[in-house]
């Protein structure tokens, strides 16, 4: 999904814009049809929702830290570079990981941010009521402020019987575990 959306940008782009768009996906998707683009745990931070692990990874490949060769996150780290605070992909994306209905919304959400400005029109955008909720959060405790898919769908108005839906995966998918 990141390389995807950074395909888009051959120019860079900076990490609140990718994350932007990473977050509206997510939640559209999720709204419609009770499905994550991406496993990536969003948490609320300053300028809005962040995914966990590619903020790590971006943040690895931008302090030049080692990653151990059996590490998991290793090819993700390969795959993208960053530069003056933007970044860049390195690799084409395997198109075969992403739906044709993934990839119509991640366009959609490509092309809304494009010429936006990240921290003034963007951020307070995605300051939606999950975002709210899980920044209450962790500022009571930094160990909290995970946003959940459940809250995200909602924000994205998801139905009740999404809603449930989504619920249910999510049941299965903890017991399963």
């Amino acid at each position: 999904m990141v390389l995807y959306i950074l395909q888009a940008f051959k120019e860079g782009v900076d990490y609140i814009k990718l994350f932007k768009i990473m977050y509206f996906a997510q939640r559209d998707y999720l709204s419609k049809y009770g499905k994550v683009l991406c496993p990536d745990t969003f948490k609320a931070r300053k300028y809005g929702p962040v995914p966990a692990f590619s903020d790590k990874v971006i943040k690895t490949v931008e302090t030049h830290e080692r990653v151990s060769e059996k590490s998991d996150i290793k090819p993700f780290v390969a795959s993208v570079k960053v530069q003056n605070q933007l970044v860049y992909g390195v690799q084409n994306p395997d198109i075969d990981y992403l739906s044709v209905k993934e990839r119509q919304c991640l366009d959609h959400w490509i092309e809304y941010c494009r010429d936006k400005d990240s921290i003034k029109e963007l951020s307070p955008e995605s300051h939606d009521n999950a975002y709210k909720a899980a920044w209450k959060a962790y500022k009571d405790d930094p160990q909290k402020g995970e946003m959940t898919w459940i809250a995200i769908a909602r924000a994205a108005g998801a139905s009740d019987k999404m809603v449930s839906y989504i619920r249910e995966k999510e049941l299965m998918s903890e017991q399963l575990s």
